[in-house]
């Protein structure tokens, strides 16, 4: 048992280390590359400073989520959806991105996340309320 001890309290120390840096990571990785670390934008990327009152609002979280699904197409080009990730990483990415805008409204969660599922739209098909 005595021996365990030290592997126990490196798991663990490397997981929470990972968990902690887990959605920077996986902002740094999926969103900033075009929309900057702060959401601030990157040219031609847009910022998204403009979205924070979509956290707030029904219609606005359901366009958040189709967005993170399915991409869209805007003026700079095709943002490209992330369906590839998992609820929770989907979810964890907004709130990210709620916490970084200063945005109103309740974390989103998997279950509203799956909501979005199963639509099969295309970046096209993703309208702004």
């Amino acid at each position: 048992m005595k021996r365990l001890l030290p592997l126990v309290l490196f798991l663990a120390l490397g997981l929470s280390a990972a968990s902690a840096q887990g959605v920077e990571g996986l902002w740094s990785r999926t969103c900033a590359v075009c929309h900057g670390e702060k959401a601030q934008g990157a040219r031609p990327y847009p910022s998204l400073q403009g979205v924070g009152p979509f956290f707030a609002t029904p219609e606005g979280r359901r366009y958040l989520v189709l967005v993170a699904l399915y991409g869209k197409k805007g003026e700079a080009g095709l943002m490209p959806g992330f369906a590839q990730l998992k609820n929770e990483e989907l979810a964890a990415l907004l709130n990210h991105l709620r916490t970084l805008l200063g945005a109103k409204g309740e974390p989103f969660t998997p279950e509203e996340v799956q909501k979005g599922r199963g639509l099969n739209l295309t970046p096209e098909g993703v309208k702004r309320p």
